[in-house]
Order: structure tokens, then C-alpha cells, then sequence
């Protein structure tokens, strides 16, 4: 008697709970048409009651939109509402046709593709990739017309820019695609003469470089792109250019599987400082420039250190330097060049002393971030100033000075060039006046050094769709 009841009672449980359950059915964007087993259910919502044995199956459909199948189960603890996010639909095509075509990273296909479902929320991002050309992406979001062409740039070393960023752990190869316009002429009324001294090949990257004090003789690093095996491979040495004939040969300062950046000679031009992984971390060494005499190891802490610069009259080298396995900044620091115990001086890098060794010029901010701004202290780290200003997010860098010491050229990404920002020349007085672009070209313009004659300026320049070095002389007419 006692177990018929019970079982009368479990019936009746179950017959209730598969029939109370009502769950209202909505889609984000709304419109959208519900039906189940070919039945419709009605638009903007729907009402479902689903069995506790078996799921009920929605389907979700709205024009312009990627069709979705829900599986709605009995739940007890349901909030009894259930929002359907569709994603839009988009034709995608690629100039040229036939990219590889990825939606957030993935790879879903060939261009052209129709009915390719994705987040229009502002989330998603769609990307084209060929061979031999750069990729191009974008982002989606409410306002993308549902009919997308991705248009590529033809590969080359100017159409990207490949650079030695110091870290922690020592150096890292960074790759970045920019834009850059074919035009190669200067038309800034600040600049009287402009002219390419290198012919690179387009798998060598020219990086930082100095100028020697005879004024006859550059050196530079030069990163090399080395393709062995089908596995592309990176060193960068640094060489020796005659700057008196344009197209000259070159010599090799260093040689060897190693990253060598950053060459700056001592303040009477015999020895070369440069940062190097040679002992298998980034550090100062220095060499004679006349052969005689071998490579010489000048830091030898666990920092990563780069950006050596000498001071005038005296034997100190200043540098920057990054802690190992640190996210902190990196900080300037100093010693006598020929031994004793290293000193820090302010937080920043790549500094650079003016012509009569009494201020300090640097860069402090996170240029990957476009936050890097030109700073400027004493000998001992007091009436630490920032010189470059501005809102934006921009980036100063490559600040050097003049002959004199009057001027401070350097470079600038304040400049926009078809809605994106551009690297030109800029100088200003020592105290961060009369701010005046030098340079206007559609390229990319950086790593300004004065010569000895204090008119006439050497430039990296990806001039032509290949990075160069290029001369310039500044219009002191103006």
C-alpha cells in the first residue's frame, strides 16, 4: 500500500516538472524568428517548455545572420530566461584574392568567403595573410558594412620595420608592419638638400648608428635577415661607412652569430663602445677602431646593458640597464669606463651628454605604448626636466644634440599620415622651444646625428620601400 503511493507521487512529480518549466527566449540583436521541429514560435521571443528527458531544440534565425541551433534543457535552478547572441555575416575578399583568411587567430579559409559569422560587438578582429605581401587587418563592430575587402601592401624591407628591443632577458627580435609612402622626394621648406648615402639589400636592416668625430666616417649596426633551412635566422654586426662618397663600400667593425647594437666611440674616436650578447647576455664591450687591440668586456653585472655613451673629459660611461626577470623600467647608471663599481643615476635610457659633458639628455617613458618623451638632468642626476611635450599618444625618440649644444634634433611619431602616426625629424631649442619639423616625406624618418658642420644631418629612412641611410642638410635660411 505504502509503495503504491510513493509511486503515484514520483508520477506525479515528474508529469508536473515537464510540463511547468516555462522559459522565455530572446536574441541579441533582437528580430530574430524561433521555431522548433519546423514550427515557428514567434518573433523577438519565444516561450519553451522543455521535457526533463529530453533538451529542447530552438532554432534561432535572422536575416544578415548566422543561423544558431540551442539545445534548451530542464533545469530546476534556470533563471527562466535565455538570451541568444547571433553573430552578422560577412562577405570578405582580399586585394589581392586567395589570402588566407583568420578570425580572432584562426584560420577559417580562402578569400573571397561568404557567410563568414562573426562577433560584430567591437571584439573580433579579421586578418588576411599571403605570401609576399603584409597582412592587413581589421576590426568588426556594429558599423562594418557586412561587405569587407582586406587590400594588402607588396612585401618589402621598407614596408615593415625589424628592430633589437633590450628586455630583460636580454634581446628580442621584433617585427612590426607600417606604412610608408612611395614617394622619395622631400618637399619640407625646412630642409634645402636631402640625398641617400647606403644601397641596402632588402633582407638587411639598418638600426642605430654614430658618427665618428672626424666627420668622415659613420659607424653602424646592421641587422641581417638570414634564411637557412626554411628557418629564418637574425645577426647583426656592425660596420664602418665613408660618409664622403654615397654607395661606398663597407667594413666590417665586428663579425660573428651575435647581436651587436648600439656603437658609440669614445670622445676621441679610438675605441668603439657597443652593447652585445656575446657572453650570452646583453653587455658593454668595447674594441679599438685601429685593430690593435681585442674585444674588451666593460660591464659584466646580470643586467641586460645597452646604450653606451661616454662623457666628455672624463673616462665614465653612462648606460642603460634592465634587471633580469624585472617589469620595472630600465635605469641609467655610469662608472669609470676602465673599472669600478657602477652608480645609478636616474630612471631612463639611451643618453646622450652634451657637447660640454654638464647635461644629460634621455629618453623616459614606454615606447611601446607611444609614451616615450625627452628628458633632460645635471651631470648628477638633479633638475631632471622634461623637454618634449604634448598630448597624443606619440613617441619621442632618438634625441641627440647639436655641434653647439643649442639644438636637440630628434624623431617624432606626432606626425599623422593618412590617419596613422609617421615618424619625421624634429628640432627644438635646449629648453624645448621653438619645436620645428624638419622633415615631411610619407616615410618613416629617425635616428637624426649632426655632422661636425652643424647644417648637415644623417637620418635613417625607408625612402624608396628600403631602409637607408640619408643626408640632409637643414635650411638655416628659415
Amino acid at each position: 500500500m505504502r509503495k503504491g503511493i510513493v509511486g503515484v507521487g514520483v508520477l506525479g512529480l515528474v508529469l508536473g516538472v515537464t510540463g511547468c518549466q516555462n522559459i522565455t527566449m530572446s536574441s541579441t540583436p533582437g528580430g530574430a524568428v524561433f521555431s522548433s521541429n519546423g514550427m515557428s514560435m514567434g518573433t523577438d521571443t519565444a516561450m519553451v517548455k522543455p521535457n526533463l528527458f529530453k533538451p529542447a531544440q530552438v532554432e534561432v534565425r535572422k536575416a544578415g545572420y548566422a543561423s544558431k541551433t540551442v539545445k534548451v534543457p530542464f533545469d530546476f535552478w534556470s533563471t527562466k530566461n535565455v538570451s541568444v547572441s547571433l553573430e552578422r555575416e560577412f562577405a570578405i575578399d582580399s586585394n589581392p584574392s586567395g589570402a588566407e583568411l583568420y578570425v580572432n587567430g584562426e584560420s577559417v579559409g580562402k578569400t573571397p568567403m561568404r557567410g563568414v559569422a562573426i562577433d560584430d560587438s567591437g571584439a573580433s578582429e579579421v586578418e588576411v595573410r599571403m605570401k609576399g605581401w603584409l597582412p592587413a587587418k581589421m576590426t568588426i563592430d556594429e558599423n562594418t558594412p557586412s561587405e569587407v575587402n582586406l587590400t594588402m601592401d607588396q612585401d618589402g624591407s621598407g614596408r615593415r620595420i625589424l628592430d633589437l628591443v633590450p628586455t630583460s632577458d636580454g634581446i628580442k627580435v621584433m617585427s612590426a608592419s607600417i606604412f610608408s609612402d612611395t614617394d622619395i622626394g622631400e618637399h619640407s621648406p625646412n630642409v634645402s638638400s636631402c640625398k641617400k648615402l647606403t644601397n641596402q639589400s632588402q633582407s638587411e636592416y639598418i638600426l642605430s648608428f654614430s658618427l665618428l668625430p672626424d666627420g668622415k666616417t659613420l659607424v653602424t649596426a646592421i641587422l641581417e635577415e638570414l634564411n637557412n633551412n626554411n628557418k629564418t635566422e637574425y645577426r647583426s654586426n656592425i660596420w664602418q661607412l665613408n660618409t664622403s662618397l654615397a654607395g661606398a663600400p663597407r667594413k666590417a667593425v665586428t663579425q660573428g652569430d651575435y647581436f651587436d647594437i648600439h656603437p658609440n666611440p669614445s670622445v676621441d674616436g679610438n675605441t668603439l663602445y657597443f652593447s652585445t650578447t656575446r657572453n650570452g647576455r646583453l653587455g658593454i664591450w668595447n674594441l679599438k677602431l685601429d685593430g690593435k687591440g681585442g674585444l674588451r668586456t666593460v660591464t659584466m653585472g646580470n643586467t641586460a646593458d645597452y646604450s653606451p655613451a661616454l662623457k666628455p673629459a672624463t673616462d665614465h660611461i653612462y648606460w642603460a640597464a634592465i634587471l633580469p626577470g624585472s617589469n620595472a623600467p630600465a635605469y641609467i647608471w655610469n662608472k669609470p669606463a676602465n673599472g669600478g663599481m657602477p652608480e645609478q643615476l636616474t630612471e631612463g635610457h639611451a643618453p646622450q651628454w652634451s657637447p660640454d659633458g654638464t647635461k644629460l639628455l634621455y629618453l623616459k617613458g614606454d615606447i611601446r605604448k607611444n609614451k616615450s618623451r625627452i628628458w633632460i638632468c645635471d651631470a648628477d642626476g638633479g633638475n631632471q626636466t622634461q623637454l618634449s611635450t604634448g598630448s597624443g599618444d606619440f613617441n619621442d625618440i632618438d634625441a641627440t644634440w647639436s655641434k653647439d649644444g643649442k639644438k636637440i634634433i630628434f624623431s617624432s611619431s606626432r606626425s599623422i599620415l593618412k590617419g596613422k602616426n609617421n615618424y619625421d625629424i624634429y628640432i627644438m631649442d635646449i629648453d624645448g622651444g621653438n619645436l620645428t619639423q624638419l622633415t615631411t616625406n610619407g616615410s618613416h624618418d629617425d635616428k637624426p646625428v649632426f655632422a661636425p658642420d652643424g647644417e648637415t644631418v644623417f637620418f635613417r629612412s625607408n625612402r624608396g620601400l628600403v631602409w637607408d641611410i640619408w643626408t640632409m642638410k637643414i635650411n638655416s635660411a628659415k
